[in-house]
């Protein structure tokens, strides 16, 4: 009994990052319910596992709970989302600051390489794959901190940020801006310049607030 326990919460885990990943690349879409029973013939599996991944993405605040009716992809008001939004990018410039004195040549070399990939996967269109950079990027930049509980509290919120972020990221205009913003930061980084790189971030924060204002509504 203890056996099959641990195999449907390590299923669920699985299932629930699967989850993860198809609402934020906008397989599922905010505000989209989630039908048990599909979902068990999708991951071909039983309803407990399913249940289990469903309450731990209800406790990440990736998806909610509506009485009566079911469970949905979260949907998020505009205060909502600009609360978010402040609260990452604030994480964001403590980051910066840590990084500005922490960081190595060679430590900057590394996000100077992957912001590169990023400018070949934007010239390709390929808003997945550019997401995933971004994130790769960020989780360097919380790594080079070194602290380890700032890289805890981003983990923790870039859950519920990532599927605006794909949104963002899929707007006609948002690529091209966004890999400038990257390489205004990586400039700003190899000349040790903390407001040039802060400069940068508040610009990527501002478009992509204004981004998804004019994609979602209340």
């Amino acid at each position: 009994m203890e056996q099959t326990t641990i195999d449907n919460t390590t299923l669920a885990q699985k299932i629930a990052e699967a989850m993860a990943t198809q609402i934020a690349e906008g397989i599922f879409k905010p505000g989209q319910r989630l039908l048990e029973n599909e979902l068990t013939e999708s991951f071909q599996t039983s309803r407990a596992p399913i249940r289990e991944a469903l309450y731990i993405l209800e406790k990440d605040g990736i998806v909610e709970r509506i009485p009566r009716r079911g469970v949905f992809v979260k949907k998020y008001t505009q205060k909502e989302i600009a609360d978010l939004y402040d609260a990452i990018y604030r994480l964001e410039e403590i980051c910066i600051d840590k990084v500005i004195e922490k960081a190595s040549d060679e430590q900057i070399k590394q996000l100077e390489e992957i912001v590169a990939d990023m400018e070949i996967t934007a010239k390709n269109r390929n808003v997945t794959n550019y997401s995933k950079l971004v994130d790769e990027f960020y989780l360097k930049l919380f790594e080079i901190s070194r602290n380890d509980l700032l890289k805890e509290l981003y983990q923790n919120l870039i859950k519920r940020v990532n599927p605006l972020r794909f949104m963002s990221l899929s707007y006609h205009t948002s690529l091209d801006n966004s890999i400038e913003e990257f390489k205004g930061m990586i400039k700003g980084f190899i000349q040790r310049d903390r407001e040039m790189v802060r400069n940068y971030l508040q610009m990527k924060e501002k478009r992509a607030l204004n981004v998804l204002g004019r994609i979602t509504t209340d």
